[in-house]
Formats: C-alpha cells, structure tokens, sequence
C-alpha cells in the first residue's frame, strides 16, 4: 500500500483512496462542502484546498480530486491554505441569507461550523444580497430553500447516480445559480429523505422532522431498521423518551450513507396508538397475562400447544422461544411463518427496499435449521392444535385465519392477530431494547437501547424468559449479550463472534457448509 504524509503524520492506505478520507485516518478533517464519500467528485466548492508538493514548489489542490500514491504529502494548516479557506467562506456567504434564527438546519450546518473554525471575517459586502425562491415544496417529503444553497451539487449527483430520476438541477448563470426542479416535475422516489441528510446547508429540508426539535438537544444511537430484511443501519435520534427521527449511518456494506422514505416513517409506530401497551386475557387488563398463559399452556397438553417463531423478532427473542420450548414443552410443535404483516410497505425495489418486509427472516431459517423439526405455514395449517402462541408476526394475516382455538401473542402493535388473540403481552420495540438481526446479506447487526420501553413492555427475550420460568424452567435469556453468547457457542455458523466483536457494522456469519450441517 502507498504512503502518504498528511501534516507530517505518515500512514499507509489502499491505494487509490480519496484524501479526504486518507486524512480522516490520520485524524485529520479537511472541510469541504461539495465531496461526498459516495458520490463521484465534482470538485466545485474550493472548500478542501490543501498543499502539496510538485516539481515546481508547493501549490494548492482540492483534496477530492486526489488520491493517495505513494510518496504523496500534503499540508492542510499553512497559512496559504487558512487564507484559501477564509476567501472560499466569504464567497459563499456573499448572498447566503441571515436566515440561522429561523432556519432547521442550525446546528448540523457546516456553513455555520466552518464559519467558526475557517471564516471570522469582517463583511466587506455593502451590495444588496440576491433573492431567490423560498420554502418550495418540491416532493412528499422535501422543502426547498434556493436563497440558502451553496451549489455544492450533491442533491444533483444524488439524482442522476443513486436514483437515476435527474430531478434537480442547476439552473441560470453566475450569482444567479440557484438548484430548481423543471416546471411540473415533483420529486417522486423513495429516498428523498437522503437529499435533507447530504445537503450542508439548510436549502434542502425533511418535511418529517421540520422544526420538530433542534438537534442539539437530541441523542444519537446507533441501531438497525427493521422494515425490510436489508438492515439499513441507522442513528436513533431522541430526547427524553421520544424518537424524533432515523437518519442512515454509514455502513459501506449495507447501505452506504442511503436509506429509503418507508425506512425512516417507521418511527411513527414507536409512540402510536396502535401501539400494545398493556397486557391483557380475554380482553381485559390483566397483571397476571403470563402466568395465565402459562396455566393454558399446561392445561392444553404439549402436544397440542404450538410456538411460532417470529421473523420481525430478534435472534435473542427467537432463541428464547426455542429454549423455552425445549425446556418445558419438548413435545409442542414449532413453526415459522413468511411473507408481510398487514401494515407492512408494499413497495420494493433492486436497491435497498428489499421485497421480504421482515428483519429476521434469516436469523429464523438459521436458528431452524439448527434446531430442526421447525415447520412452515403448510405445517401449521395441518396441525391439530389447541393453543398457538405468536412472536411478533402478524400470523393471522399472513396465513389468512385463525389457525388454533386459543391465540396468544406477543408483540407491539395491534394488529389481526392482537384481535384474535385471548392473551396479548407487550414486548418493546427495537429502539427499546439491546438486541441482534440477521439481514439478508447474512450479516448479524446490533440494535441497541436508546429510549426506555413504553407501557407494560419488556424486550421478548425477557418476557418468554419470564413465561418459561412459570413453566417450571426459565430459558435464561434476561440478558441479551449472555443470550448471544449462548447462541454463538451451539451454532457453528455464530462461533466466535459477540456483542463487542460486531461493533457498529455488524458482521457476517460463517457460510452454510457440509461440515458445519453436520456439526449441528
């Protein structure tokens, strides 16, 4: 791999990687407006000029217009470069409107953050600034503000190389640029909400989170979106309780810096009114709901008593189901059920909108095929059962019936299964609780906790640990890394991995092998 020096600091990179980058690894961040980690290189800001060493002496380039070679040095704190910089930020603001009291985007502006660390100039400007057009509503999820864009050209990239819809443009000449859409032409795809994220400034914003909060008082953490068996990694952002957004985290694997509208709607669900927040037997509140079920289930018979594991649940509540069964009911039977719940997005696509709706459909064939003996909805028709208890899926609409006399059902929205079922117990949602997905890549990704659960809620694993244990004998799965651990150490397809190892971009499990069948 080359060497490169960035302020004196050496270090060794793939060869052909973007300075940018390069720098941020010799911690090291070179401002820049118009660069993009997953965009092609449009160059035009000026914002990233740094200094480097030619034939002819120092001169000054764009760092995302070079890539590391070896032997490559460059300087990004002489007193050229800081001149450059102050120059460049002048120049943006020459027309830029005084808009931070009001504007959305204060606080993840970097025209602002620059200003502080590269600008602090005095105004020489005595011109009127030009005016452009104002708060246009471009698509279902955007606002438009043209008085406030930079040019910096991402929204336009965006369109012509992750959608290919060319929507936006830069339109006219000179202090008159402005990005517009074609008369008519609205913003139709599914990832508008990508063109807020990429966008430095305030010109483009969601319509979704539109003076909802200021960010600088929100939290971030780090989890998954569990709409599509893609996995999108995402930013959980909340303040004291509430889920005010997801924005896309970057995972080069997964889904570069994208994901879809569908995706981030999903946090509406967390504190809606179709939210289970109370358990209930036959209808009524009850404080007793798993003791209950335990009581149906032993007066049922394991015989006739069936558990359907659950491809929207996570590996930890599915293993849970598994060693509840094993413990208490080794003659009941065990299914798993596929297709979209009721209130599931239609929509897919070749991108990221994956045409399975569940987020673990992977991690329940996985665990099936280890456990064995796990049937399917064939199965499941044909059983003669008195008792079914649900994880999580919708079962009831995705097999069309009622399939036992007697239904219980754990999860968290109301659904046709919840209206079926005599007990309902509620389990958090995944922004309520530590846990593990695998998603269609084979790749086990971490959720973790960012907001306490709502109601009666506790994580599944929790409460089917709480349910085996008024069995007779608790599965053991209260906690959610000694849960994995547990997993990991009889699936040869999870050995040597954990919590810690996973980090925030997951990773891939052993592939399916001869010997590692039979191993299992």
């Amino acid at each position: 791999m080359p060497k490169v020096k960035v302020n004196d600091v050496e270090l060794e990179v793939p060869a052909g990687t973007n300075m940018i980058e390069a720098a941020k690894l010799a911690g090291v961040e070179i401002p820049h407006y118009c660069y993009h980690p997953h965009l092609s290189v449009a160059g035009n800001c000026r914002m990233c000029m740094c200094e480097t060493d030619t034939p002819r002496g120092p001169m000054l380039e764009i760092a995302c217009n070079m890539q590391a070679r070896d032997g490559l040095v460059i300087r990004t704190e002489t007193d050229n470069v800081k001149a450059v910089r102050k120059s460049v930020m002048e120049f943006l603001l020459v027309n830029h409107p005084l808009d931070c009291p009001i504007c959305d985007q204060s606080g993840e502006c970097r025209l602002q953050d620059y200003y502080m660390d590269h600008g602090k100039y005095d105004s020489r400007g005595n011109e009127a600034k030009v005016g452009k057009h104002k708060r246009q509503d471009i698509g279902e999820h955007i606002m438009l503000d043209a008085e406030r864009c930079v040019q910096c050209s991402r929204c336009v990239r965006f369109g012509d190389e992750i959608t290919h819809t060319g929507d936006l443009a830069l339109m006219n000449r000179g202090d008159h640029t402005e990005i517009g859409m074609f008369p008519g032409m609205r913003l139709e795809h599914d990832y508008q909400g990508n063109l807020a994220d990429i966008c430095p400034v305030g010109a483009l914003t969601s319509k979704d989170f539109r003076f909802q909060r200021r960010v600088w008082y929100l939290r971030e953490t780090a989890s998954v979106c569990t709409g599509c068996a893609t996995g999108c990694n995402i930013q959980v952002c909340h303040q004291e309780g509430e889920v005010f957004r997801y924005t896309p985290r970057r995972n080069d694997d997964v889904n570069q810096s994208w994901m879809c509208d569908p995706g981030r709607d999903r946090h509406v669900a967390i504190g809606s009114l179709s939210r289970v927040l109370r358990a209930t037997v036959d209808g009524a509140p009850s404080a007793d709901a798993i003791p209950e079920l335990a009581r149906r289930i032993r007066a049922a018979g394991a015989g006739r008593v069936g558990f359907v594991l659950g491809t929207q649940a996570s590996l930890e509540a599915n293993w849970a189901m598994l060693q509840l069964v094993r413990a208490n009911c080794p003659d009941a039977k065990v299914f798993w059920v596929a297709g979209a719940d009721a209130d599931a997005i239609a929509k897919s696509d070749t991108f990221l909108m994956d045409a399975d709706k569940n987020a673990n459909t992977a991690g329940v064939k996985l665990l099936a095929e280890w456990a064995g003996n796990v049937g399917d909805a064939a199965a499941l028709r044909a059983a003669d059962l008195a008792l079914l208890v649900v994880l999580e899926d919708d079962v009831v609409s995705r097999v069309g019936e009622v399939l036992a006399p007697a239904l219980a059902y754990l999860g968290t929205q109301h659904n046709p299964t919840t209206a079926a079922a005599a007990i309902v117990v509620p389990v958090a949602h995944v922004v309520e609780m530590d846990a593990t997905y695998l998603n269609r890549q084979g790749r086990v990704q971490r959720a973790r906790r960012a907001t306490n659960p709502l109601g009666e809620a506790v994580p599944a694993y929790q409460a089917l640990d709480a349910l085996g244990a008024a069995l007779g004998r608790a599965p053991g799965t209260r906690m959610p890394v000694a849960t994995f651990l547990a997993m990991a150490r009889v699936i040869p397809r999870l050995a040597g991995l954990d919590y810690r190892g996973l980090g925030t971009n997951g990773k891939l499990i052993a592939p399916a092998t001869p010997a590692a069948a039979e191993a299992k």
